[in-house]
C-alpha cells in the first residue's frame, strides 16, 4: 500500500511538472513571437532628428552602477552622446562620472538583422540590433529603457 501511495504522489508531481513546462514553454514562445525586427525605414523614422534617453544598470541594485545616456540623432547622420553614471559605495557615498562622445550613425542590415551602427570619432564602431515589441516599443537589450525626449539638438 505504501508503494502505491508513493507512486500516486510521484505521478501527481510529474503531471504538475509537465503542466509547468507547458505553461513556461507557451509563455516564452509567445514572448519571442511578439518581438520583431523593424524595417530600415521604421528605424530611420524612429531615430532621425530625435533625442533619446537610454537607462540601464550594471551590477547589484544597491551597489550597482546606473547609466543615463542622452543621444541626439541628427538628420545629417551625426550624433552626440552625453553619458552619466552613478554608483553607490559600501560607505554610502556616490561616485559620479560623465562623458561625451560624437560620431556618425547609420541604420543598416547586418546578418539579416536591422539595427543601428555607431561610428564614434575614436573609430571604435559598434552595431546594435534592434527589435520591436508587440506594444510598439523598441528593444535593444534586457534591462535597457529607451525614452523619447523630443527633437534632437543639432547644428
Amino acid at each position: 500500500m505504501r508503494n502505491k501511495d508513493n507512486f500516486d504522489r510521484l505521478k501527481a508531481k510529474s503531471h504538475i511538472t509537465l503542466m509547468l513546462l507547458f505553461v513556461i514553454g507557451t509563455c516564452c514562445s509567445m514572448r519571442l513571437n511578439a518581438q520583431t525586427n523593424p524595417s530600415i525605414d521604421e528605424l530611420h523614422n524612429y531615430f532621425n532628428n530625435q533625442q533619446l534617453l537610454l537607462t540601464y544598470r550594471e551590477g547589484e541594485v544597491l551597489y550597482g552602477t546606473y547609466y543615463f545616456i542622452e543621444v541626439h540623432y541628427c538628420p545629417n547622420g551625426y550624433y552626440g552622446l552625453y553619458g552619466n553614471t552613478v554608483k553607490r559605495t559600501v560607505l554610502g557615498n556616490e561616485q559620479k562620472s560623465n562623458w561625451q562622445e560624437y560620431g556618425t550613425w547609420k541604420i543598416i542590415n547586418q546578418n539579416n538583422i536591422n539595427g543601428i551602427l555607431y561610428i564614434p570619432t575614436n573609430g571604435n564602431q559598434q552595431f546594435y540590433p534592434l527589435y520591436k515589441l508587440a506594444n510598439g516599443d523598441l528593444f535593444i537589450n534586457e534591462g535597457v529603457t529607451i525614452v523619447n525626449q523630443g527633437s534632437a539638438i543639432c547644428q
